[in-house]
């Protein structure tokens, strides 16, 4: 049983992120902790796995309990073989280049015979269809098929609570509907689920409650059917995404366009397949989703449009001319799947404007209101939660004004009213001057976003 009483958690003598909280999980039960971006989620999740005080330098006041231990009176290695988490970037989660490697380090860690580690591994894979993920290069995976490994990793460890912080927010919607199974089974099992999520839809048929926090502080709590009866109105109030699954409602655009992509073929080393397109166009003023199943070639695309995949070729012209990969490189920009690759200043409001010769105050004050983020202006980005990080990115990105702009996953970690927030923004920011992208899982996003849909899964052979 996990046991939170009256805890509060700040960061370097910041104030409190998390204010007297307390919050009871029975041994087998789902609870989804629920809340706006940046409300204490990740820090309730990582107060129960210790992580808060021994590496975010957190303190805290009234510890967690779990089975009646203390858990600031363990060691990390005691609290590992109780409690598992699944992180929101599952990039922080690995510590092998091989994908079965990862999935046996933890075990081997244990000291585990090789007979024990076959059962645990055929146990897993009779639950998580991955086969095709065993033996592979981790570098080489799709964002989602990386998340849907660091579930499958923590099944493996065998503890009877697991906990999820975003698990789905690079998930495509075939594994979003695989990780809900899988939960479910887990749940099955008498496996104890705390889990800190933005899309709802998925978990509705397994958690027992939803807890919502609200600036550090649990301010309401549902059963699943109270919270399944509040209306579209009531449930957007609360900043909280659809809790029913969306439907993609776009079209595919048939026109002729002014950016022209030819010929372009990019092999897949590991999977004896190729993404391959004859022609594609895309018209000035518009706003494209690109989408398609984990791994099918939608950042390959982008990157090889960008012009900085190496071993990518296609052919592209822009209103007739030839772009050659330099050319479109300095035509675009992009804000990438992880964000925490292009964040490089050491302050939130200069990160806005990073490598303009004229900084528009006016401008990155603008963005930073119209993001949320305008009370963080002087923290550190690397300081943000997951959603402020993406918005923060996004913002670089507006600021900018390139002709060919680029979002790769720009929702991930996002709550109800950021989302409603960045699609405007990317709206606002299309003119006939430009044309966006943006590679997506997101159906609630792009159907209030984008005039038209790409499906890749199309053009991998």
């Amino acid at each position: 049983m996990v046991e939170i009483k009256d805890m509060s958690l700040a960061y370097n003598q910041d104030a409190p992120v998390i204010s007297k909280l307390s919050l009871d999980v029975a041994p087998g039960e789902c609870v989804l902790i629920a809340g706006t971006s940046g409300s204490g989620k990740s820090s309730i999740i990582n107060a129960i796995n210790g992580l808060a005080t021994r590496y975010d330098g957190a303190a805290v006041t009234r510890s967690v309990a779990y089975n009646n231990k203390d858990i600031s009176q363990m060691q990390i290695f005691e609290i590992a073989q109780l409690i598992s988490t699944v992180f929101q970037n599952p990039k922080t989660y690995f510590f092998n280049v091989n994908t079965t490697l990862e999935l046996l380090f933890y075990l081997e860690n244990l000291g585990l015979s090789r007979e024990e580690m076959d059962k645990r591994m055929h146990k897993m894979l009779s639950l998580f269809p991955i086969e095709h993920l065993l033996d592979r290069d981790i570098f080489q995976l799709s964002g989602g098929e990386k998340q849907i490994l660091c579930v499958a990793s923590c099944y493996m460890a065998g503890t009877q609570t697991i906990l999820l912080d975003e698990p789905s927010s690079n998930l495509d919607g075939a594994y979003i509907d695989l990780l809900g199974e899988v939960l479910k089974l887990l749940k099955a099992e008498g496996i104890t689920l705390i889990l800190a999520e933005h899309r709802l839809y998925y978990a509705m048929d397994i958690v027992d409650r939803i807890v919502y926090v609200d600036s550090g502080a649990i301010t309401q709590s549902f059963t699943k059917a109270e919270f399944m009866d509040l209306s579209e109105d009531e449930r957007k109030a609360l900043g909280l995404r659809a809790a029913k699954k969306p439907t993609l409602c776009l079209d595919l655009d048939t026109q002729e366009g002014d950016l022209c992509v030819q010929k372009l073929t990019r092999p897949f080393k590991t999977q004896k397949s190729c993404l391959e397109i004859d022609e594609l166009s895309f018209s000035l003023g518009k706003i494209y989703g690109i989408v398609g199943n984990n791994g099918c070639g939608k950042s390959t695309f982008v990157r090889s449009l960008i012009g900085v995949e190496k071993e990518s070729k296609e052919i592209v012209s822009f209103k007739g001319k030839p772009l050659s990969k330099k050319e479109r490189i300095k035509l675009s920009s992009l804000v990438m799947q992880d964000v925490n690759h292009q964040l490089f200043s050491d302050e939130v409001s200069s990160e806005v404007a990073l490598g303009t010769k004229q900084v528009d105050t006016d401008k990155v004050l603008n963005l930073l209101e119209h993001l949320n983020l305008s009370e963080y202006k002087e923290r550190h980005p690397l300081s943000l939660s997951g959603g402020q990080k993406q918005r923060l990115a996004i913002a670089s990105v507006l600021y900018d004004e390139s002709t060919f702009i680029f979002f790769d996953e720009p929702t991930s970690g996002m709550d109800f009213a950021n989302m409603v927030q960045i699609s405007k923004l990317i709206k606002e920011a299309s003119h006939e001057n430009n044309i966006i992208f943006i590679i997506s899982h997101d159906v609630e996003f792009l159907n209030m976003t984008a005039d038209y849909v790409v499906d890749m899964s199309v053009y991998r052979h």
